[in-house]
Formats: C-alpha cells, sequence, structure tokens
C-alpha cells in the first residue's frame, strides 16, 4: 500500500511541474511575440515608370549596408527579367532600371534582400 501512495504522489507531483512548465512556457512566447520589435528592412519608397528609354526609376530606404535584387515577375511570381545584385550602403538611395520590350499593362517589380521579398505592381502605357 505504501508503494502506490508513494506512486500517486509521484504522479501527482510530476503533473504539476509539467502544467507549471506548459503554463510557464505559454506566457513567455506571448510577451515574446508582443514584446519583441519588427525587425527593421528595406523599405521600397517609390517605383515609377520613365520612357524614351523605357526604364524603372526605383527609390529605397536601407538601415544597414545589404545586397539588393531587383525582379520583374508575373502575376504569380515566376521571373521575367532579373538585373545583376546591387550592394548599398546606409540611407536613401535612387537607381535606374532599363526595362526590357514588354505589353502595356500591369506589370510586378520584385526588390528581395537577404530577409524580405517586396512586390510591387507598375502599370506600362505606351
Amino acid at each position: 500500500m505504501d508503494t502506490i501512495e508513494n506512486l500517486r504522489l509521484t504522479l501527482l507531483i510530476s503533473l504539476l511541474v509539467l502544467l507549471v512548465a506548459v503554463l510557464w512556457r505559454r506566457l513567455k512566447r506571448k510577451v515574446v511575440a508582443k514584446e519583441l520589435p519588427a525587425p527593421i528592412h528595406a523599405e521600397l519608397i517609390a517605383l515609377q515608370v520613365a520612357y524614351h528609354p523605357l526604364r524603372l526609376r526605383v527609390e529605397v530606404s536601407l538601415p544597414d549596408r545589404q545586397d539588393l535584387g531587383s525582379t520583374l515577375v508575373t502575376a504569380d511570381h515566376s521571373p521575367l527579367h532579373e538585373w545583376s545584385k546591387m550592394t548599398l550602403d546606409p540611407g536613401m538611395h535612387t537607381f535606374e532600371l532599363l526595362l526590357p520590350v514588354l505589353a502595356d499593362g500591369p506589370h510586378y517589380y520584385q526588390l528581395s534582400t537577404a530577409t524580405q521579398r517586396t512586390v510591387r505592381v507598375f502599370r506600362l502605357q505606351q
């Protein structure tokens, strides 16, 4: 009889410890999700189409030195045209990308870094 009481007490204590551990983990996850700041990424400020010759004028703001990739993609994010990667220092930057021959209508520009991907739509009207 003494063994059964010891086993019952051990299981009860184990259950309480497990319950406290699960509650602590949930509380910690909830606090971290609310209090952890969002990472700072590159911001695509402006995207403009310039004609004759046909080119995109891109304005970005960078929080730190980053490698930027520029790609022309379809609506389902398949790549159509890719420009060479650029490494830019922190701050505001404006650069132009020559566009390939495209039909009039909406097209999608994708700006990518090591940690993010931003897609914006632009419209050609020639």
